[in-house]
């Protein structure tokens, strides 16, 4: 039991090893039950409102329990350990989101708390690998984030629209300026705005430098675009 928390006793995570492709699995499988199971969810409120507190749970926890993890074994670092990191933000946000659910707030949950958690389960950037305490909080929190979203796309139905594409720009973006002086003051690198992880993720291939915000910048608004091409697909077609 004090190997699965203890900070020291981990095992290297590996990408796509077994426990990952299992947690990928996981986050598919979730995505087939709400397409499966959504014209029943839709007939029965109390277990609507089961699921909202279950995410709203699960995130609260997450995020708690981490900070009370790394205080706890006291590993806990104001340039690692601050939720400025775009999930643990997404993770915030759909926490408003989860306490009064409409369509409006929406609309930046879906372009933050999608994309983003996606890559983090595919492309982790994680030192622990199975079984430690922070494999089981990384991958059940971010699925958690994703399923959250496609919840309320498959169930609830909700849509974004076009002008949330620049909202949610705008909206990192605004994020970024205290963030990039709070780099710059702790040495750490919130928003990855100061470059890649350590480990190997998407982030790697961006360069260094000016470019990599550049690219960074260009990338975000595309898979922005990306991420509500099909809304407008179906708008236009269907």
């Amino acid at each position: 039991m004090n190997d699965l928390f203890h900070p020291e006793r981990y095992k290297d995570f590996t990408l796509f090893s077994t426990e990952h492709l299992l947690m990928i699995g996981l986050l598919f499988v979730v995505g087939l039950v709400l397409v499966f199971s959504r014209d029943a969810i839709r007939k029965r409120p109390t277990v609507q409102q089961y699921i909202r507190w279950g995410f709203f749970t699960i995130l609260l926890v997450g995020n708690v329990g981490y900070q009370a993890w790394s205080i706890w074994h006291a590993v806990w670092d104001a340039r690692i350990n601050l939720p400025f990191q775009l999930c643990s933000i997404s993770s915030l946000v759909v926490l408003f989101f989860l306490l009064k659910p409409t369509e409006s707030r929406f609309q930046i949950v879906y372009f933050i708390a999608l994309i983003p958690p996606s890559l983090a389960v595919l492309t982790p950037d994680l030192l622990y690998g199975s079984p430690h305490y922070r494999f089981f909080q990384f991958f059940i929190f971010h699925i958690t984030l994703v399923a959250t979203v496609l919840y309320y796309l498959i169930v609830d139905k909700y849509e974004p629209r076009f002008v949330s594409v620049l909202k949610a720009f705008v909206f990192i973006n605004i994020l970024a300026v205290p963030l990039g002086f709070l780099n710059n003051y702790l040495g750490s690198n919130y928003l990855f705005l100061e470059g890649p992880p350590a480990a190997d993720t998407l982030l790697s291939l961006f360069g260094s430098g000016y470019w990599y915000l550049i690219n960074l910048e260009i990338v975000m608004l595309l898979t922005f675009f990306l991420t509500y091409l099909p809304f407008y697909l179906k708008r236009k077609f269907l």
